[in-house]
């Protein structure tokens, strides 16, 4: 959901030209970075096909604006006037760029609706989980170059050219799913009023969005498309984890032993040990693409942790250490029952509070977009990420993916996906039923 910038100028009420003319960006012809003798650049002029919204609907907000325009370039030219003389070079300021960071948030916001990519805001509810927990996905804008030509007054004729870096970052999977450059025209031999001018170029800037097939795959598959498809993998067989004896309870020195923190060139996470021949499980957001990273233990020792596998799409990653003779996690591939007790074992904001258990309950299982996930109210922070949530046998039944901006609502990969889409398999003992299942009362 699109919010119009606090403090706007009321110029932004106005016309692109009433805006120039009050910002003092019009200056008297000189050497330009924009030649204006020469034809302007043309881009694509697109018109995007409607598609129809996921059960339950999609946000999209316009959230990031930025520029590469150094400031007093010249990017046009204005010619007012009945008989358009006197034609005014175009100097880019700080007020044409709000001007046109307000002017694409609108149009965005507007677009979108009408194409059937977001959910117009009124349809959404202040109690649904679309209203508490943000959007689905938020797009960025870099302008990259900017050339607009008008000739008249309140009517004008006249082009305009942009250069725009589109980026979509995907909330859910917490990473940028489509980015790309895609120039848009806008043309007129009619004098037609200058805010149906202005509103034109900047629907037709987020139209030729809207109507890149690119774009339309990312956010019909839930922000997949673009990522390549993963080859495939021959099936890893791994010595699976054993059940820690007393569970959580007794049990947890052990269960803490075999967490870690993970340390890469972007940040720290958690990550948590499956086998003891010396892999562990994380996200692949924690390694970014880096080969290899530093592992912690709860001992203080510190080990070299190669990424041996990582599926980009399902955020998941497999790293190995030297064989650390520690406790490795049982697994529980079913996923828990909705109602029992879970805790969540990671290190949230990094080494220092590494070993940190809480306790909540699985609330439900979510699907998104196709996609299966586990949703608990169990406590977990930026650096949680990574970690195992388990039952109270200690064992892994999922594993942490995101915090959301709602309270008591915490999200994580079924740990039987986790598997699937690393193509690991193990032991018997992995499937073993659950000696006992504790309920909150």
């Amino acid at each position: 959901m699109t919010r119009r910038p606090a403090d706007l100028p009321s110029t932004f009420a106005r016309s692109f030209a009433s805006t120039l003319l009050l910002s003092g960006a019009l200056i008297a012809a000189h050497a330009t970075d924009i030649d204006l003798k020469k034809p302007q650049p043309q881009g694509l002029t697109r018109t995007p096909t409607k598609i129809e919204l996921p059960p339950g609907g999609r946000v999209m907000e316009f959230s990031k604006w930025k520029t590469v325009i150094p400031p007093n370039d010249v990017v046009g030219e204005v010619k007012p006037g009945v008989f358009c003389s006197e034609g005014r070079e175009l100097q880019y300021n700080k007020k044409i760029d709000e001007w046109l960071h307000f002017s694409v948030d609108k149009a965005f916001k507007a677009e979108v609706v009408r194409y059937g990519f977001s959910t117009p805001e009124e349809a959404i509810s202040v109690f649904d989980d679309k209203g508490n927990n943000g959007t689905d996905y938020r797009i960025g804008a870099t302008l990259m170059a900017f050339d607009y030509r008008t000739c008249g007054d309140k009517d004008q004729s006249g082009s305009a050219y942009s250069k725009v870096k589109w980026e979509v970052f995907s909330v859910r999977r917490q990473q940028v799913v489509y980015s790309a450059v895609i120039e848009n025209s806008f043309a007129s031999s009619k004098d037609i009023p200058e805010k149906e001018f202005d509103a034109a170029v900047m629907a037709g800037l987020v139209d030729n969005l809207l109507a890149d097939p690119a774009f339309v795959a990312v956010i019909k598959s839930g922000g997949m498309a673009e990522t390549a498809p993963a080859q495939a993998q021959a099936a890893l067989r791994l010595d699976p984890g054993q059940v820690v004896a007393g569970g959580v309870d007794k049990g947890t020195p052990k269960i803490l032993a075999a967490v870690a923190t993970v340390e890469s060139g972007i940040g720290s996470g958690s990550a948590f040990y499956i086998s003891q021949q010396g892999y562990l499980l994380t996200n692949k957001h924690v390694v970014g693409d880096d080969k290899f990273v530093r592992v912690k233990l709860s001992t203080g020792r510190s080990l070299v942790g190669e990424v041996i596998r990582v599926d980009k799409v399902r955020d998941v990653a497999l790293l190995h250490t030297d064989p650390v003779g520690g406790e490795a996690l049982a697994l529980r591939p079913d996923g828990g029952v909705v109602g029992e007790v879970v805790y969540a074992v990671g290190s949230p904001f990094g080494q220092s509070l590494s070993g940190t258990l809480t306790r909540g309950v699985l609330s439900a299982r979510r699907v998104f977009e196709g996609v299966p996930y586990l949703q608990s109210d169990v406590a977990v922070n930026p650096g949680n990420s990574g970690g195992p949530l388990i039952d109270a046998n200690g064992r892994v039944i999922g594993m942490s993916a995101m915090r959301l901006d709602a309270q008591g609502i915490n999200i994580f990969i079924p740990i039987d996906d986790v598997l699937d889409k690393l193509s690991l398999t193990l032991g018997s003992s992995v499937a073993a039923a659950p000696a006992t299942t504790a309920t909150a009362k």
